[in-house]
């Protein structure tokens, strides 16, 4: 299946192996970028009432978790996170 809203975040908007996982989950993120290089990166774990944008995360049952798609609204991250469930057979967590 490949989903720009769901899997914005995979190579070619393709839906991982879901069998790699063991839960999604959400979170808050924001962007921050060197000033002095131009390099940015992604902060996540970050409060909603200080996030820039949203992820839903698929859990590795090996540790760590990769980040599937990224969401304009905590509302949308919400919904995504459960459609993904849905397609998954996974827990939002």
């Amino acid at each position: 299946m490949r989903d720009s809203r769901l899997f914005n975040c995979r190579t070619d908007d393709a839906a991982p192996d879901w069998s790699l996982f063991d839960a999604i989950e959400t979170g808050g993120c924001t962007t921050e970028t060197d000033p002095s290089t131009g390099d940015s990166w992604t902060n996540g774990g970050i409060d909603d009432d200080e996030a820039q944008f949203w992820t839903v995360y698929a859990r590795l049952r090996e540790g760590g978790c990769e980040a599937i798609t990224d969401c304009a609204s905590r509302a949308e991250v919400d919904a995504v996170a459960d459609e993904l469930s849905r397609l998954s057979g996974l827990s939002v967590v």
